[in-house]
């Protein structure tokens, strides 16, 4: 039995050490009380924490639960032959636990472990929500050293700090959710619940940060979690290469998911993803993640593959992504927000409004911002800046918007705030051309000069936030909105290019065609359109830190314009 002692000082709780029992766990019979540590009565009459194991390296996997008698509970598994495969089990006691806080740790441990990638979590998703409870804080303070013991018994691998700056923990189906998650939740849960055959599309709209995807993924494992809808055809579909990787990545280690539950628009007529020709609607339930980024039949790269979509499900040449989704699916659920549409190959609102109606003129509204600490004062701020709403000057609490008046204070305070969050990532607009793509990351070459500064553009597109975790090659370089879309950052340094200007008669911002260099983002857009999709992609890239946003501006014009609205670092 491991004991550890907690840092929480003389107040209340009053820091009582952790006990963690070990034992063998034997389908049908359970544990013999005998072999524990822990006192008979406690056994039988205590509230705690429990994990449930499977060491074998071929299917290393665990449950994490919480009781008020771990005897009747441990029977209870016993007899459930999903917890046939576990040969142990780890009883946390504490002598301070209460059922509040037994349910919190529950939570918490949850969503470590499933992140942490250790054991693959076979927990169902039974609805978490964060907790408030009598000396919550100082509860958080001992659970630190209860991980800490957890990771020296080897059932923990990375620090919480690792864990929770990680893309698998950002997009875990195990999250709590927001009170306007859960009723969006409770919402879709009432469609489905009713006659598939006849259910109306679905949106769900929110600014960046929301928790779109979130709800997204909750939603999947939920439904694969209920009885009632667990043999259903559900898929996620992600139009942006770079999430898509990310999230196959992250539902790997959550039982019940895996990396075929995320698919591409293009796979929807992919027989190996669930779709039959032979069926009319052969999807019951697509959650559509990213919609803005569905695309039409122009400026796109593959002409080839998209026309073959639309003449096997006999489509007309010029259908959209957003007809396939409808065309297959029972219930298509849009997960949605117009301004970040980025490029003229994007299905525009209005299209967006002829094919969705009702559903998109009255969404689902997602308010509750959970990735910006600045919250929707600070987007709406960003909103107002880029569309010359000209908003009064502020500063918002617990969150750093800084801009710097040299790229080497830039680069300089990059590299600090990379130290200490590894989430930390330089991003910018396309005013450079991709002078690097295809080559080595070794090669010398750079594609963006600015003074005596040089950087190269991201050198993949798929999980390059993730992959500058693990390769800080990948971290030093300037991501592009493709790679950046959809992602939480801790800190974001954003480089305003001279692809946007300030106008010195009219005091406008506006796009400049010639310092623009993705040519599939602005092919066919009139000047008007190309300024709206720049300043959307700035509104992309402004609002991806969750601690904060530094920024620098080639443009000297536009830097002084900005120091208006920003805290100015010299």
């Amino acid at each position: 039995m491991k004991v550890i002692d907690t840092k929480s000082d003389a107040e209340s709780p009053q820091g009582a050490p952790f006990f963690v029992d070990r034992c063998r766990f034997t389908p049908t019979q359970g544990i013999e009380i005998s072999s524990l540590q822990l006192d008979d009565d406690k056994v039988q009459n205590w509230p705690m924490v429990y994990i449930l194991a499977n060491d074998n390296p071929r299917q290393k996997s665990a449950y994490v639960g919480e009781t008020t008698s771990v005897s009747e509970r441990m029977s209870q598994h016993s007899k459930n032959s999903e917890k046939d495969l576990f040969t142990s089990v780890n009883i946390i006691f504490n002598q301070e636990f209460n059922q509040s806080v037994i349910k919190d740790y529950e939570n918490r441990l949850i969503g470590l472990m499933a992140a942490d990638g250790v054991y693959k979590l076979t927990n169902k998703n039974e609805g978490h929500s964060n907790l408030n409870y009598f000396s919550k804080e100082k509860y958080e303070s001992m659970f630190d050293d209860l991980w800490e013991e957890l990771r020296r018994m080897e059932l923990a691998d990375k620090t919480i700090s690792e864990i929770e700056e990680s893309e698998v923990f950002k997009y875990s189906p195990y999250k709590s959710l927001s009170v306007d998650q859960r009723v969006a939740l409770n919402k879709i849960y009432s469609a489905i619940e009713s006659d598939l055959s006849k259910a109306k599309p679905i949106v769900v709209q929110g600014m960046p940060g929301t928790g779109k995807t979130i709800l997204a993924i909750y939603l999947l494992k939920a439904l694969r979690d209920d009885e009632k809808f667990k043999d259903l055809n559900i898929k996620i579909v992600e139009p942006m290469t770079s999430l898509r990787a990310t999230l196959k990545k992250s539902l790997k280690g959550v039982g019940g998911l895996n990396a075929r539950d995320v698919i591409g628009p293009n796979d929807l007529a992919n027989p190996k993803f669930g779709y039959n020709p032979e069926v009319e609607k052969p999807f019951d339930i697509l959650l559509i993640d990213e919609s803005h980024r569905l695309t039409a039949r122009r400026g796109i790269t593959a002409f080839g593959s998209y026309d073959e979509v639309n003449k096997k499900l006999g489509l007309p040449k010029e259908s959209t992504q957003l007809d396939w989704a409808l065309k297959l699916t029972k219930l298509p659920i849009f997960f949605y927000d117009a301004s970040q549409s980025i490029k003229p190959a994007d299905i525009d609102p209005n299209s967006f409004e002829e094919k969705l109606g009702d559903a998109l003129r009255h969404p689902i509204r997602l308010e509750n911002q959970m990735r910006v600490q600045g919250g929707a004062e600070y987007l709406n701020y960003i909103s107002d800046i880029l569309n010359d709403k000209h908003p009064a000057r502020r500063t918002f609490d617990n969150y750093e918007f800084v801009l710097h008046d040299s790229i080497d204070d830039f680069t300089d305070s990059f590299e600090q705030k990379l130290s200490e969050h590894n989430l930390t990532r330089m991003l910018a607009g396309y005013a450079w051309d991709w002078k690097t793509k295809g080559k080595p990351v070794a090669s010398p070459l750079k594609d963006i000069v600015i003074g005596d500064k040089s950087f190269r553009w991201n050198s993949m597109l798929a999980n390059w936030v993730g992959n500058g975790v693990a390769n800080p090659i990948y971290a030093q370089e300037v991501g592009c909105v493709h790679t950046a879309q959809g992602y939480d950052l801790s800190y974001s340094y954003v480089i305003i290019g001279p692809d946007l200007k300030l106008d010195p008669i009219t005091g406008r911002l506006i796009g400049d065609k010639d310092h623009y260099f993705d040519k599939k983002g602005k092919g066919g857009a009139t000047a008007e359109q190309l300024t709206q999709y720049i300043k959307n992609i700035y509104y992309v890239l402004l609002t991806r830190g969750i601690y904060g946003t530094h920024v620098y501006v080639v443009d000297d014009a536009l830097r002084e314009y900005l120091k208006c609205y920003c805290y100015i670092m010299k």
